[in-house]
């Protein structure tokens, strides 16, 4: 090599620009079109540990190294989910039909380059696409895109308009290896929850940073009227809100039946792999959130083939068939997916909802096959005449009993259990009841069956059912009637949606004033 003089106005020694051209040629390592940290990270790591690094930066800015590159790193770690005014730019970026994750991903780049340039410092979005391009590694395998967010982590912190209430924050530490949802922690969670009123708060997100497929999203309810009415409360006022704003839950582990009917107190529930739920025997809540399981599954007997299951577990798949849940997304990739999509619940009203939806649509993928589905034929043939009315559970019994396959041998094994007869003769009776009752009434009648049954589970079923419930909820819940309204289904409504001929000549408008039930 030759000799590396000192020229005039030259700031660097001999022996320091012999060592930085000594030692590397930028292009050598693909580093030639990299920022200066790059090359300063890359040089010290690999070529002389010793380096006095500022004055390698300082002798790095004099040459050709693109200045460029330093803007595109301030712009991708400004903190735009803080910035202020941004989500204001957000109802423009979910205005679209095509809800694709790449397409909406170059809506929310072109919104984020607009406010970076309007209000930090001036910046071409078309030129920084071009950079990235040219500067991105070259995937060695075609289907790499599939995999190659999967280690991206939360960038943290709260958003000033989305109420998150982390469950974590909450939930007792287990005793004895076993975790119970109390009477306490339930009512921390309301008084929670009961801060997305605030008109600063446009949504609500209830996740849970502490599980995983062992730790519950959920845990049991813990054995106590009292617990019991609390949840209830929780439930309603989950409902009420969701009607002003919308609430979003993230289901990341396992949830016990006890406690379901606080998932399903929304229609936005995401779900991931690690997600489950059994409705096996609970002797204690053997009617959770009967109201849903009643009116919300699409195909007729699917509820009561669900409930005489003992050990069928529903799974994300089972769950988005049943129209349960509305986006799935891996585990490992929940932590960056929930920022994205909670930062689309920052919209502003009217547009919050809609921008909302689109962004956990566009993260969400397929959760894989259901087994419901597979099920069906089976169960509209031998289950639905059981929700209709045409059939008895023990009708149904005798009906597998003669069949010679291999289904149903396993299914009347499974039930063949006195006590769990029990558990389903009673979720079928209060299944057919439920479906012409309003919401109040259902969960009225789930408060006292559920704590007469407790009390004496040998009572017949359809003695329960049919023994007259105080149709009061204030009174059962201690809810006084300013502090919550119940958000009711008109009667007439349930009807013409069954059977609309029967309405032919009745005022359509009268009966779209009553309020009904709407999970939004």
């Amino acid at each position: 090599m030759s000799q590396i003089s000192q020229v005039e106005g030259c700031t660097f020694s001999t022996e320091e620009l012999q060592q930085f051209h000594k030692y590397y040629t930028w292009s050598s390592a693909d580093l030639d079109l990299t920022t200066v940290d790059q090359r300063i990270d890359y040089f010290s790591s690999n070529i002389d540990p010793s380096i006095d690094t500022q004055r390698l930066r300082e002798w790095l800015s004099t040459m050709d190294v693109p200045v460029v590159g330093e803007l595109y790193s301030r712009f991708d770690a400004y903190d735009f989910a803080h910035a202020p005014g941004f989500n204001s730019l957000l109802a423009e970026v979910y205005d679209t039909k095509d809800v694709n994750k790449h397409e909406l991903d170059l809506r929310m780049e072109q919104a984020k380059a607009r406010y970076y340039n309007e209000h930090v410092e001036p910046f071409n979005c078309d030129e920084y696409r071009a950079y990235k391009e040219a500067s991105a590694p070259k995937p060695v395998c075609p289907y790499q895109h599939l995999w190659d967010h999967g280690d991206e982590r939360s960038t943290g912190g709260q958003l000033d308009n989305v109420c998150v209430v982390d469950l974590a924050d909450y939930l007792d530490q287990p005793v004895d290896g076993k975790e119970l949802l109390t009477l306490a922690t339930v009512s921390k969670i309301h008084d929670a929850i009961r801060q997305a009123y605030g008109e600063q708060y446009y949504a609500i997100a209830i996740i849970n940073s502490n599980t995983d497929d062992s730790r519950p999203f959920l845990p049991p309810l813990e054995r106590q009227q009292e617990a019991f009415a609390a949840l209830l409360r929780l439930q309603i006022e989950l409902r009420q809100l969701n009607q002003s704003k919308p609430v979003v839950v993230f289901a990341s582990g396992p949830v016990d039946v006890s406690t379901i009917g606080v998932v399903l107190s929304t229609a936005d529930v995401i779900t991931t792999d690690n997600f489950s739920v059994s409705l096996s025997p609970v002797q204690e809540f053997p009617l959770a959130a009967l109201y849903d399981w009643s009116t919300r599954l699409e195909h007729p007997g699917t509820a009561e083939f669900i409930a005489c299951h003992p050990d069928l577990i529903l799974r994300s798949s089972e769950w988005t068939d049943l129209g349960l849940g509305q986006g799935f997304i891996a585990h490992r990739s929940l932590a960056s997916s929930m920022d994205r999509i909670l930062l689309a619940a920052s919209c502003p009203p009217p547009s919050t909802r809609d921008a909302l939806r689109k962004a956990y649509m566009a993260e969400s993928v397929y959760p894989g096959p259901s087994k419901i589905s597979v099920w069906r034929p089976e169960i509209e043939r031998y289950f639905a005449p059981v929700s209709q009315g045409i059939r008895s559970l023990d009708e149904l019994i005798g009906e597998l009993s003669e069949l010679d396959m291999a289904w149903a041998r396993k299914y009347l094994a499974l039930i063949d259990n006195k006590e769990w007869q029990a558990v389903a003769r009673l979720r079928v009776a209060a299944l057919r009841s439920a479906r012409d009752m309003e919401y109040s009434r259902v969960l009225a009648m789930e408060f006292a069956v559920t704590n007469a049954w407790t009390r004496d589970s040998s009572v017949s079923a359809d003695v329960l059912i049919k023994s007259p419930a105080d149709d009061s909820l204030s009174d059962i819940l201690n809810v006084s009637k300013p502090a919550v309204d119940i958000p009711d289904e008109c009667p007439f409504a349930k009807m013409y949606r069954k059977n609309p001929e029967r309405f032919k000549d009745i005022d359509l408008q009268q009966i779209a004033k009553h309020r009904s039930v709407d999970l939004q």
